[in-house]
């Protein structure tokens, strides 16, 4: 009798452990770059982020957070690999992205929709409009109005 109790102990707690839901949230996106002042102040200036302490140490960085307070690191590199795709992007939501164009376009910021037509803005296939523009080392950032 012992050993059957230990072994539906057993295996409940192996079901558990298997169907147990993973919590997985996004804690920070590390970016290499070759011009950490440009590339921050562009984090700052056109996102909104805000520098934040790097205690890492170790080669030269700037860390961000967001307003939600999730960070991105930028992490100095003299040599940079070879350009990423559009397909691969970061996405931030806006409030109103009427009046965030009206914020790039007064910083100078070109923008375009998916298929690189400049200035335009791009009604996807959910509804929500969105737009991409390129950090100064040349990531893409698509900005949308997900509700």
């Amino acid at each position: 009798m012992k050993i059957f109790t230990f072994v539906i102990i057993l295996f409940s707690l192996m079901v558990n452990a298997q169907t147990k839901k993973i919590n997985l949230k996004i804690d920070h996106q590390a970016l290499l770059v070759n011009d950490l002042k440009k590339s921050g102040d562009f984090y700052i200036k056109v996102l909104g982020f805000e520098e934040i302490d790097n205690a890492s140490g170790g080669s030269p960085k700037r860390w961000f957070k967001n307003s939600e307070g999730k960070e991105i690191h930028l992490i100095y590199r003299e040599k940079l690999v070879e350009k990423l795709p559009k397909d691969i992007h970061m996405a931030y939501k806006v409030d109103d992205l009427i009046s965030f164009i009206d914020h790039l376009k007064n910083l100078g910021i070109e923008f375009s929709d998916w298929p690189g037509n400049k200035n335009q803005v791009q009604l996807r296939a959910d509804g929500f409009n969105q737009i991409y523009i390129q950090d100064p080392t040349g990531y893409w950032i698509e900005i949308n109005d997900v509700k």
